[in-house]
């Protein structure tokens, strides 16, 4: 799980508009993707998560499936989970991701 964490932080972190932080445990990531949105011009973090998903075939979950956002909040973030999935596979959605997002 480490070598998969390290790997998809390290390339969600080279994707503009992106910030991701490093866990210490886990099986998911919690990305601020407001740059990425705002380069694509999509306000709302589901429609993004659908175009993303459409375009490229990565699939990951958005904030509001974990609760409703706090008064005033105004970063994006999504959810990524790798605990079911190889380094190739990894790879492979990253690389799809970055070109549609870059």
């Amino acid at each position: 799980l480490k070598a998969r964490r390290d790997v998809v932080v390290e390339k969600l972190n080279a994707i503009p508009g992106i910030k991701c932080f490093k866990p210490e445990a886990t099986f998911y990531l919690f990305p601020n993707v407001t740059g990425a949105m705002q380069r694509k011009g999509i306000k709302d973090v589901e429609e993004f998560r659908k175009v993303c998903l459409h375009e490229t075939g990565v699939s990951f979950c958005t904030r509001r499936h974990f609760g409703r956002p706090l008064p005033g909040e105004t970063e994006q973030h999504v959810r990524f989970a790798y605990s079911g999935i190889d380094l190739a596979q990894i790879n492979e959605g990253m690389a799809k991701l970055a070109e549609f997002l870059t």
